[in-house]
């Protein structure tokens, strides 16, 4: 179960029971007229879920903005695909009131063997599709990599075969 903190209260006062409900406690101090119109007013943005459409038959791929790929190697013919993850800790300066952060930092490389490597920045599957393009995989190369990737548990979307 998801709390949540809304509406400026010191603790926890919602309680997310499932993808329809969300359970809220009105604190001692509210008054329950002004939670109301403030819960009335709050924009909740739902997840759309990430899709990667395939056409194996057209050699289409289409791909949804917030498709992630996790860190992964995979190989088809004489190509390695590897995503790596290296997070960088992100220091604020001295006697400011900024907190340490860990920020992700995705790395994609494509290599041939016997031909050209491709750095591929970005951590997201539209990059890399675009990377392995570039270097000339094919339709059919590029869907058999990323249904490795799937098989792998690293595409972080659905992958549907038309």
């Amino acid at each position: 179960h998801h709390f949540l903190r809304i509406l400026g209260f010191g603790g926890p006062v919602a309680e997310a029971k499932d993808s329809q409900e969300v359970v809220i406690q009105k604190p001692r101090t509210a008054d329950l007229t002004r939670l109301m119109a403030d819960i009335e007013n709050l924009i909740v943005e739902t997840d759309t879920p990430a899709k990667v459409v395939i056409n194996e038959r057209t050699g289409t791929i289409v791909i949804g903005s917030d498709v992630r790929v996790s860190p992964v190697a995979v190989s088809y013919g004489t190509l390695t695909v590897q995503v790596t993850e290296t997070p960088q800790i992100i220091q604020p300066e001295p006697f400011s009131r900024g907190r340490t952060a860990v920020q992700p930092q995705t790395d994609i490389a494509a290599e041939q063997t016997g031909g050209r490597v491709a750095i591929i920045d970005g951590p997201d599957l539209r990059t890399l599709v675009a990377g392995l393009n570039n270097i000339g995989v094919k339709p059919d190369g590029i869907i058999a990599i990323l249904q490795g990737i799937k098989s792998a548990g690293a595409l972080q979307a659905e992958l549907v075969l038309q």
